[in-house]
């Protein structure tokens, strides 16, 4: 049973690490860490702890890169890690660590929407799935736009804490501000999704056709 479900439970331990990166992501830059600072010290302990891997069990299996590939790797890249993470942790230092958490519930909806536009999704409303994929995607799109919008009173006000720095409680102007960097934050990341997805079925397409997998590039 634990075999045939792997994939699902891995998927829910990534998303446990997922919660847990806001709050401490909102601790760091609430003492003062530059959001900036913080993405490229994330970037490059990730980079160091990973490429013992990527060299020791990857290496043997990787293709030959050209310049048109090295490009592409580039343009996505800067699409969904370098612009997404850094609007990403520039609206965590407007808002909260749980309004962070929230809102990445509007990724599925807007990679639904950017991969019906780059025509790699379709829909058949009159199919039950093809109902549920729409209904879904505005659910969870209102449940985001719902915490952008809709500011209720902070918890923490109705305490004397000292310990608490003031940017833990963000002013209506961060929260606007934070809200709509958060959802461009998160609309780099499912564009990211996407072009990953569009790039992989390019190199399928054409390595079936030539049995090459450098002539598509």
């Amino acid at each position: 049973m634990m075999m045939k479900h792997k994939a699902n439970m891995a998927m829910v331990f990534v998303q446990i690490i997922y919660a847990g990166m806001p709050l401490l992501s909102k601790v760091a830059i609430s003492q003062g860490t530059n959001p900036f600072v913080f993405v490229f010290y994330r970037q490059a302990f990730a980079a160091l702890a990973l490429s013992p891997f990527a060299f020791f069990l990857e290496s043997a299996k990787s293709s030959p890169l050209s310049f048109v590939l090295l490009l592409k790797i580039f343009m996505i890249s800067l699409c969904g890690l370098t612009l997404s993470l850094n609007l990403y942790y520039v609206a965590i230092d407007n808002t909260t660590a749980t309004f962070a958490a929230a809102t990445t519930n509007a990724i599925p909806s807007i990679t639904f929407v950017l991969a019906l536009l780059f025509r790699l999704e379709t829909v058949t409303l009159k199919k039950s799935y093809g109902l549920a994929k729409v209904f879904g995607s505005m659910v969870g799109m209102l449940g985001a736009l719902v915490f952008a919008f809709v500011k209720g009173p902070s918890l923490i006000n109705h305490y004397s804490n000292k310990t608490i720095p003031n940017k833990a409680v963000p002013s209506t102007k961060n929260s606007v501000k934070g809200s709509i960097t958060m959802l461009a934050a998160n609309t780099c990341w499912c564009l990211w999704i996407v072009l990953q997805v569009r790039h992989s079925l390019t190199v399928t397409s054409c390595v079936q056709r030539t049995d090459s997998p450098i002539l598509v590039y």
